[in-house]
């Protein structure tokens, strides 16, 4: 089936001509969102902005993955196009068939257009039939209401071009109407002015057209104060005469070549991509005088797309189009002064200087409709200076942003999304050789991340050695610290960066270098700072500079970045292992703070939370990191702290964000993945997929050689084991963890933590057993060590276990004593399934002792915290009916038996169902012995089957507490 995705109306999608549901208004500018730059990664901050603005509420990356996935449904039956994850956000895929987006097909047959002057007229004809009405009806917000605009401006560029190839056959007559609406709308606009006269005279009505001009020329000066272009003048000139031939009338079609001297360098034949870009400087072409400042990072090919676009609009400016070097970024060359640059602007047009070169610059310029490319740009105060004083299109490049320049329009130069990215590498190396390697291809194009200057070396160097397969070249690139080398082989793409970043201070080096060795897809500048030992305004400072010269990107306010390429090459100027320590002991401080505001739920509670969310992915590197790195102190701190905060449902699904880490890691090459299998395992035990959980620790511990992390791996698995009820195979497990960390001497809190682990389920299996003296001396070994882990510990698992044997061993007082202060940890980490078995084992302690009516409140008050179905739903109901047998009422005590097995038979609890038919055999012994013989025998084959003499419930276990 094929997919249709229309923006150039109406926000709807079509699968095989059928409408489909998208959803809510915000739901379908979730779609737009990605259909505006298909093929193209866009992070998910700048989703949330483009569907929320800039105040998103709290849960707005939650329901963004919700709009995700309604969508994914919506169009999960087309063939070609489909939603992906990607690194730091999503993108909407079209395969390589012509994309199902209305806006693509549109740009596409403009650019069509451009290049072929024949059928130029049926292109932009189809162009425009791509619109149904103003685009992105039914959307609000700023972005939708910026894009909507924009893509006005291209619309009407097209509509300008059209009628221009149809006045040039002399069809002006058929346009009146159209142009006479147009004319009003656009009052200041002299191209629809002037095409509006032609076709008014072409009609035979050059009295209207004489009376048009008059209008336009009144407007203009009282308006804005001055007169008509020379062009439209000369039209005017014309008319007044009764009307020359139409070809001499200086309104020429799209690519009707124009007299004037082109000066511009040549074009690259293979250029690639950059249509939207291009449609906002065709769209200003007809303007009075219009600047453009193109800035982006080196390397972004700013100069290639000034050249190629300067060359397809040159036929627009009659005077000629200019170029000028003005040596800003150029290796050993000093910037060009503006007296230098207007010389060279002055002998361009073969003019002589006879004085004051920049005043007979800007009396020449002034009667002159010219196209002007500065390219390599200092500043402003370069620029500015040299700015011509008429019609003329400029268009500047540099590596800064040039806001200083007034009333400049800044266009911004990002990399190439995937699918124009590999269309220029195939360029490069040739069409069939590409499609021959696909996969080699796009290893490529994904390493170079769509730098064009790092596309182009790639493929020369391909170009260049026939002999060699794509492979080659991908498999010498795979290795991360070979990239640099093999990419800036003949220095071009090093020395772009090296310019850049000789220019400098010292202070913002140190931030250029830290946003590089931060793990993550994103810093915040309190890590940058602390990175740095600078103030976190000093940071923001330097992070400024740095986004002003494109060595840093800042795609939400306050968060930043680094191309890849770009932070592979600070990382070969700086290797400060102090740094990652600061990281680390800042996250460290910082996510333990967050994460205890978040759960006093006081006035601080949602900015921390917010700051959670925001650094979700960052804590995981961080982590990955600590653990590569050797630093398992850290790496284990922060992993179980985060634990926590994923444990809480703060978060989106932790499966699918630990899935993305572990994807990285492994891509990377950088380590922490075992880290990470543990941590996923954890998640899918959570998420009550234990046989997953089973699967990636069993798979982990065989590849891992004997050490801390092999141990604790050993030790979780013995966990599912118990948990499982082959209660053998967990102690078997924990002992062989336990002799492990026997021999590794001083452990870190990770190696602490498994020897918690060890002795708590050997404990726990020989307090199952009844042996419960030996279970203690167990559990006071656990308690003990996990005093060191303080706030990380999972403690409160073992005072329940420790309660269970001393209840069984009479010593109810220090049992109540041990779960009392169980339940106060449950209930501060909001553990309520937790807190339920502390009561449950509350009440068994006063029944035990003889206090059966207190055990009845705890009880009510378990049933009444769990879930439906739980598992300990079922023990309150065994505890409850022992409680009333005590309490002489037999028929409650079977009522509740009973419930119990309703609640553990659906869930396969065997522990409980061994427990609830023994409790009914001993209560229906005296007055319906064949009844309790039943509930006897199913209650020993439970037993047998668990290889247990007398039953008793498992504990709570809860992954997020190791």
């Amino acid at each position: 089936m094929t997919a249709e995705i229309r923006l150039l109306g109406e926000v709807d999608a079509l699968v095989d001509g059928q409408p489909v549901d998208l959803g809510t208004p915000m739901q379908r500018c979730m779609l737009a969102a990605l259909a505006v730059e298909v093929d193209r990664v866009v992070p998910v901050d700048r989703l949330v902005t483009r569907v929320w603005g800039a105040e998103a509420p709290p849960r707005a990356r939650a329901t963004l993955h919700s709009y995700i996935s309604r969508l994914r449904r919506a169009l999960s039956g087309a063939a070609g196009v489909s939603i992906v994850r990607r690194s730091g956000g999503y993108a909407l895929t079209a395969g390589t068939a012509q994309p199902g987006i209305d806006l693509h097909r549109f740009r596409a047959l403009c650019a069509r257009a451009r290049a072929d002057d024949r059928h130029a007229e049926q292109s932009l004809s189809e162009a425009l039939e791509c619109w149904r009405g103003d685009a992105l009806t039914g959307l609000n917000g700023r972005w939708a209401e910026a894009e909507r605009e924009q893509l006005a401006q291209e619309r009407l560029a097209a509509q300008h071009d059209l009628v221009d190839i149809r006045l040039g056959s002399g069809r002006g007559e058929a346009l009146v109407a159209e142009l006479s609406a147009r004319a009003a709308a656009y009052p200041s606009d002299e191209r629809v002015a002037g095409q509006y006269m032609l076709a008014l005279t072409q009609a035979g009505r050059a009295a209207e057209a004489l009376r048009h001009y008059q209008q336009v020329r009144t407007w203009l000066v009282e308006e804005l104060g001055t007169d008509p272009s020379a062009e439209l003048q000369e039209l005017h000139q014309q008319v007044l005469s009764a009307g020359p031939p139409q070809s001499t009338l200086p309104v020429r079609t799209p690519t009707e070549r124009a007299p004037g001297r082109n000066c511009l360098p040549r074009d690259l034949p293979d250029f690639t991509g950059r249509d939207g870009e291009f449609a906002r400087l065709a769209a200003s072409a007809a303007d009075r005088a219009t600047v453009y400042t193109v800035d982006g990072m080196a390397g972004v090919g700013k100069t290639a797309f000034a050249v190629h676009a300067g060359h397809r609009l040159a036929d627009r400016f009659p005077d000629g189009a200019l170029f000028v070097d003005l040596q800003g970024h150029s290796a050993g060359k000093t910037p060009l002064t503006p007296d230098e640059a207007v010389d060279v602007l002055l002998g361009q047009l073969a003019i002589t200087v006879t004085g004051d070169a920049k005043a007979q610059w800007r009396a020449t310029s002034a009667s002159l409709r010219l196209l002007v490319i500065f390219d390599n740009a200092v500043d402003e105060t370069q620029v500015a200076p040299l700015l011509p004083g008429g019609p003329s299109l400029v268009i500047v490049t540099s590596r800064s942003r040039l806001p200083n320049l007034a009333g400049a329009r800044p266009l911004s130069l990002a990399v190439l999304p995937e699918a124009e990215a590999t269309t220029l590498f195939a360029r490069q190396v040739g069409a069939d050789r590409a499609a021959a390697e696909p996969d080699a291809v796009a290893h490529i194009v994904r390493i170079c991340a769509g730098l064009p200057l790092a596309l182009r070396l790639s493929g020369a160097r391909l170009a260049h050695r026939t002999a060699w397969p794509i492979a080659h070249l991908s498999a010498q690139l795979a290795n991360t610290r070979g990239r640099l080398p093999q990419l800036f082989a003949d220095r071009e793409v090093a020395l772009a960066f090296r310019m850049s970043h000789d220019q400098l201070s010292a202070g913002d080096r140190q931030i250029f270098y830290a946003l590089a060795r931060h793990p993550g897809a994103d810093a915040d500048t309190a890590v940058l700072a602390a990175m740095t030992d600078l103030s976190v305004g000093q940071a923001d400072e330097a992070l400024q500079r740095l986004v002003d010269v494109h060595l840093a990107e800042e795609p939400v306010p306050g968060r930043y970045r680094q191309h890849d390429l770009l932070r592979q090459y600070a990382r070969s100027l700086s290797n400060d292992p102090q740094m990652t320590e600061k990281m680390l002991d800042h996250y460290t401080t910082a996510i333990t703070d967050a994460v205890a505001s978040h759960r006093a739920s006081g006035p601080d509670a949602e900015a921390a939370h917010n700051w959670l969310v925001a650094e979700r992915s960052n804590l995981l590197a961080a982590t990955r990191r600590a653990a590569a790195e050797g630093n398992s102190s850290n790496a284990w701190r922060l992993a179980i702290t985060f634990w926590h905060f994923l444990g809480r449902n703060i978060t989106d699904d932790p499966i699918e964000l630990l899935e993305h880490s572990l994807t990285t890691a492994q891509e990377t090459g950088e380590g922490g993945e075992g880290l990470l299998n543990t941590l996923l395992a954890m998640a899918h035990w959570s998420a009550g997929h234990t046989s997953n959980a089973f699967d990636l620790l069993t798979a982990s511990a065989n590849q891992q050689s004997n050490g801390e992390s092999h141990a604790h791996t050993l030790a979780l698995l013995g966990l599912i084991h118990l948990q499982r009820g082959a209660h053998t195979l967990a102690e078997r497990q924990a002992q062989e963890a336990a002799d492990e960390l026997a021999g590794l001497g001083t452990l870190s809190p990770l190696g602490v933590d498994a020897k918690v682990i060890t002795s708590w389920t050997r404990g726990v299996v020989r307090s199952l057993n009844d042996d419960h003296e030996t279970a203690l001396a167990y559990l006071r070994a656990a308690c003990a060590d996990s005093e060191s882990l303080s706030q990380h510990s999972p403690k409160d698992h073992v005072l329940t276990a420790l309660a269970r044997s001393m209840i069984a061993l009479g010593g109810y007082g220090d049992a109540l004593g041990f779960l009392h202060q169980a339940r106060a940890v449950r209930q501060r980490i909001g553990d309520h399934s937790g807190e339920a078995e502390t009561l449950i084992l509350i009440a068994t302690a006063k029944r035990s002792s003889g206090r059966s009516h207190d055990a009845l409140v705890p009880l009510h008050t378990a049933l009444a915290v769990l879930d439906q179905g739980h598992r300990l739903q079922a023990l309150a109901h065994i505890e409850l009916g022992r409680t009333l047998a005590a309490l002489g009422n037999a028929a409650g005590a079977i009522e509740h038996y009973e419930l119990a097995l309703t609640v553990a038979a659906p869930g396969e609890h065997l522990h409980e169902q061994a427990q609830a038919h023994h409790e009914l055999a001993r209560a229906h012994a005296g007055d319906n012995p064949r009844k309790a013989a039943e509930h006897q025998h199913l209650a020993t084959g439970i037993a047998t089957l668990l290889d247990l003499e007398i039953p008793r419930s498992l504990p709570h276990l809860r992954p997020a507490g190791w």
